[in-house]
């Protein structure tokens, strides 16, 4: 493990600012304050900040970094359908620390997905090849950026070999999911609105499981507190959530899963959130390409579109998330690249 420098307090102040940006509850979903308010409180700094720290202390050039994320949304309809909040930060999230840390991003899904996600992470700029190839192109002399895309089972047993099996084959630094349902005491995954979708969604929870017994750095980012991640402050969220306590499947668990991350950043949307960890990372790094821009949001939302991901919210295909439209993610991207220092002169007010 590498030793990163305590960041500074305008490191941190600026990583308030993006906290606040990511965490506006613009949909009225009503339960992003209360998220917000118990991570914020566990981890006592803002959740942005905090979670680019672990990433640099614990990514150097090659190690790679596992990223889940995946949704199959209507499942009972077909288990093709998966929603747009979490693949487009999963690519983007790996374009980040393949540029600032010089990590190896592994992203696992669904089966049914591994082909729309490739066009959004090929969108977000890095080739998709096999994990090992994505690392050998790493060490490789003439410059390839790559990443891998990799399905992940959906069967329990299968999920808990594929998880020993990915921790033994690649020199693995960090663990991130991002809008990825976690198992709750029970073993059900549910939705925010307290539905049972076990049965379709990769079995994270596995890999999870290795991580933290290796040591391995991990991340939870969510929107709900029903993702991988929210386990860190279930005792918050289960007496506060809707369906927390008690689901209206008849496992009786409620939603918040059970298992924990090293840290859990809550965000209106969970792409943002991801995003959030971007800007945050440049800031950090001092390094603002580190953070995508406007166009790039919009050609992996557009490409997340072609692969046939649905906005979770509106049920349609195209390119917006959470019902949130385009020029919406956009502009919180704009907003995230003022914190990160583009395009403002802040010598003009001294």
């Amino acid at each position: 493990m590498t030793t990163a420098a305590t960041p500074q307090p305008a490191v941190w102040r600026k990583g308030d600012m993006i906290d606040r940006l990511v965490s506006l509850d613009f949909p009225r979903r009503g339960v992003i304050d209360l998220i917000y308010r118990a991570a914020r409180e566990h981890h006592g700094a803002p959740l942005s900040t905090t979670a680019a720290h672990l990433l640099r202390q614990r990514l150097t050039p090659g190690r790679v970094a596992l990223i889940a994320t995946g949704w199959l949304d209507r499942p009972h309809v077909s288990r093709l359908v998966a929603e747009n909040d979490g693949p487009p930060g999963a690519a983007l999230l790996a374009r980040a620390l393949h540029a600032g840390l010089g990590a190896v991003p592994v992203i696992l899904v669904e089966r049914e997905i591994v082909d729309g996600t490739r066009l959004a992470v090929q969108a977000a700029g890095l080739r998709c090849l096999s994990p090992q190839e994505a690392v050998e192109a790493a060490a490789s002399t003439a410059r390839l950026h790559a990443a891998a895309v990799v399905a992940f089972p959906s069967d329990p047993a299968a999920a808990e070999q594929a998880a020993v099996d990915l921790c033994d084959s690649l020199d693995v630094g960090a663990f991130v999911a991002i809008e990825k349902g976690g198992r709750n005491e029970q073993g059900r995954i549910h939705t925010s609105r307290g539905d049972d979708t076990t049965a379709p969604l990769a079995k994270v929870d596995a890999l999870l499981d290795v991580c933290r017994a290796r040591n391995i750095a991990s991340i939870g980012v969510g929107d709900g507190g029903n993702e991988i991640g929210m386990g860190t402050i279930r005792d918050r969220l289960r007496p506060e959530l809707r369906f927390g306590q008690r689901c209206r499947c008849e496992c009786g668990g409620g939603v918040v899963p059970s298992n924990p991350t090293d840290v859990v950043v809550a965000a209106t949307v969970s792409n943002w959130g991801a995003y959030g960890i971007a800007a945050a990372l440049a800031v950090l790094l001092d390094r603002p390409e580190v953070m995508h821009t406007e166009e790039l949001e919009e050609d992996v939302l557009r490409a997340c579109a072609l692969g046939g991901f649905i906005d979770g919210v509106t049920g349609y295909v195209g390119p917006t998330a959470d019902g949130l439209p385009l020029r919406v993610h956009r502009a919180m991207v704009t907003m995230l690249r003022a914190v990160v220092g583009v395009g403002v002169n802040s010598a003009a007010w001294s």
